[in-house]
């Protein structure tokens, strides 16, 4: 793959081999920090969900841009672009770039995110010229604090309907559903920063108790009371009654913590006023539910997204004609929170993906805004 330089020698683009990592390496050299590793270089040359991609000049290796995909989803991440500054001005960017957003859509990807720093004037310029628009900033990004600008291309298709879900990372491998209930409570008007404290409180307000690998899970009932007692309209949607992830376990006593845990959840939910809904649902119902400005909450199978059969829970952030976009709190291993953000999952494969274990059981629970208090009645 080759681009114009200017009418010199033109700009080469190839996929990058390990024999490529010491031209790498010097090239991170150039930045003072938030470089990326030998390792880590090795890693993404090794890995299905990346493509790496080297520009020379001459048979010098003169840039280098990492592209990065989540397993189950049909987004790219820009994770880097690298130039060499003697070789600035020369196509080299432009060309690396055409080589990464071909890719992409090859692989079916119909969007391509990335992160810079809110200073570099030079690098905004070339991607909006490139038809990526800014959509967000994200506080205290690179390793010396700076802030980062998030861009985003539409690479094909008709945009997306984002609505404004601020991420946040689960603190513990357990906490899903927890941090998914924060990112919603925070949408719709959370006064106060949600950090792991608070994260730690909901889990504990609505874990099953079972033990999965030593931890609990949280079940959509449980989640949908810790909403309510905050003073959030939670309505539940199951496909069917019954107490959840009985399957899970197969000790007799695990059972019945279940199953204990499970009935104390349903009365705090009558108590509290929540609603339920029982039957099957789809990738239709959850955009009705955010063009209401709810923000529903998905029980997924994590084998599907992560390789790890365990329950898992993710926030629906989004919608365009083709796919549902996802905020998935658990950040991949080498990845970083921006490797979670809008996540776009094709329509076709929701019903797939959004049930877990033996008995598919599906789950959602669909967090609204704060309820008014009724007025006293007056003497």
């Amino acid at each position: 793959m080759t681009g114009s330089a200017g009418g010199t020698a033109p700009v080469v683009v190839r996929r990058a081999a390990r024999s490529d990592l010491d031209a790498l390496v010097r090239l991170e050299e150039s930045f003072p920090g938030d470089r990326v590793s030998r390792a880590s270089f090795a890693r993404f040359c090794d890995s299905a969900t990346a493509d790496v991609w080297v520009a020379e000049l001459a048979g010098a290796v003169v840039g280098d841009a990492i592209v990065s995909y989540r397993r189950g989803f049909h987004g790219a991440r820009l994770y880097s672009l690298v130039t060499d500054p003697h070789h600035r001005g020369r196509g080299v960017a432009r060309a690396l770039l055409d080589a990464a957003e071909a890719a992409a859509v090859e692989r079916g990807c119909v969007s391509m995110r990335l992160e810079v720093r809110v200073d570099n004037v030079a690098a905004i310029g070339l991607y909006e010229r490139r038809g990526f628009e800014i959509v967000g900033v994200t506080d205290d990004f690179y390793e010396d604090g700076s802030d980062a600008l998030r861009m985003r291309k539409r690479l094909r298709g008709d945009a997306a309907r984002l609505l404004t879900v601020p991420y946040q990372p689960q603190s513990l491998e357990f906490t899903c559903g927890a941090a998914s209930l924060q990112m919603a409570m925070r949408s719709l008007g959370h006064p106060t920063p949600l950090g792991p404290a608070e994260e730690l409180a909901l889990w504990r307000e609505a874990t099953t108790v079972f033990m999965l690998a030593g931890h609990g899970g949280t079940s959509a009932h449980g989640l949908a009371v810790a909403a309510l007692r905050r003073g959030f309209d939670a309505e539940v949607w199951i496909d069917r009654r019954g107490v959840p992830f009985l399957d899970t376990v197969r000790d007799a006593t695990k059972k019945e913590v279940i199953a204990l845990a499970h009935a104390g959840f349903l009365a705090d939910f009558e108590r509290l006023g929540g609603r339920e809904r029982v039957g099957e649902f789809g990738a239709d119902d959850v955009e009705a539910q955010l063009r209401a400005g709810r923000v529903p909450l998905v029980l997924v199978s994590n084998a599907r997204l992560h390789a790890e059969r365990v329950p898992h829970w993710v926030v629906a952030t989004g919608w365009d004609v083709d796919h549902l976009y996802l905020h998935d709190p658990l950040v991949p291993e080498g990845g970083d929170r921006a490797d979670g953000v809008h996540l776009p999952l094709r329509r076709s494969d929701f019903a797939a993906v959004a049930r877990y274990g033996r008995s598919r059981h599906r789950a959602m629970v669909v967090v609204g805004r704060k309820r008014r208090r009724r007025a006293q009645p007056t003497r």
